[in-house]
């Protein structure tokens, strides 16, 4: 009997000590688990590859160009956390950019025709608009006010692009177009809490958006005729202030 009642004693302490290292690391993950939101200001820097084929007289004239521009966005930032155990969170989220992400217009001469002396110039430009993503974030939880994460995301967009062409003989045209476009982004960051509810968050990403194809439609009544597309990609620093719920 006495030994049956030591057996209890060592049941009861070694689940004891269990309930208290379980509680101990789920208590590390608090602060990040549940529903969060923030506001964001992010450094972007956006590359554009641009490719425009107009035809001329029975001539085509390609030509690449690359635009590049820096972009300060403000944005938010919705999340919710799931804690795993482990010091591991997996935090479900999207964001929204509240102003427009430009490539800039750049301008270069053409000669459209040699034979005919039908030269001239174009002005390309771009820019992303309405930019919102959904993404997964697996978050590990260096203690109860630190954590590294990496993020993972569908990035959504809708591109405008332009295309201004002057010629010495056939004069001035101008086109215009606009169409959704879909990327993914990758990104790593950093989160501290600085009291119960109140964080702040750094992270880097890159997006690589698709190619878009612009004017396939364009009728070739008039000359000369324009093709393009357009291949965005950019590379952010963010930096965000949020509240946990």
């Amino acid at each position: 009997m006495k030994k049956n009642k030591i057996n209890y004693k060592l049941l009861a302490s070694t689940a004891l000590v269990g309930f208290l290292n379980t509680s101990q690391v789920f208590s590390q993950t608090t602060n990040f688990t549940g529903p969060s939101l923030a506001l964001t200001a992010s450094y972007i820097d956006t590359t554009n590859d641009i490719t425009t084929l107009v035809s001329a007289f029975s001539a085509n004239k390609t030509t690449s160009t690359t635009l590049k521009k820096d972009n300060l966005t403000p944005g938010v930032d919705l999340n919710y956390g799931f804690a795993t155990g482990n010091n591991l969170v997996i935090g479900l989220g999207s964001t929204y950019d509240f102003s427009k992400t430009k490539s800039g217009k750049k301008s270069s001469n053409v000669m459209f025709w040699p034979t005919q002396n039908e030269d001239g110039t174009q002005t390309v430009g771009s820019e992303l608009k309405d930019h919102y993503s959904l993404y997964i974030q697996p978050t590990y939880v260096i203690n109860k006010d630190s954590a590294m994460f990496a993020k993972i995301g569908r990035h959504f967009a809708k591109a405008n692009f332009s295309l201004l062409l002057e010629t010495n003989g056939s004069g001035t045209q101008s086109h215009s177009g606009s169409q959704n476009i879909e990327g993914w982004g990758y990104g790593l960051g950093f989160k501290n809490f600085l009291s119960n509810n109140l964080f702040v968050q750094a992270e880097a990403g890159i997006v690589d958006y698709e190619k878009r194809n612009f004017f396939e439609n364009h009728t070739y009544f008039e000359t000369p005729t324009p093709r393009a597309s357009i291949k965005p990609e950019t590379m952010n620093a963010t930096i965000s202030f949020g509240y946990k719920f």
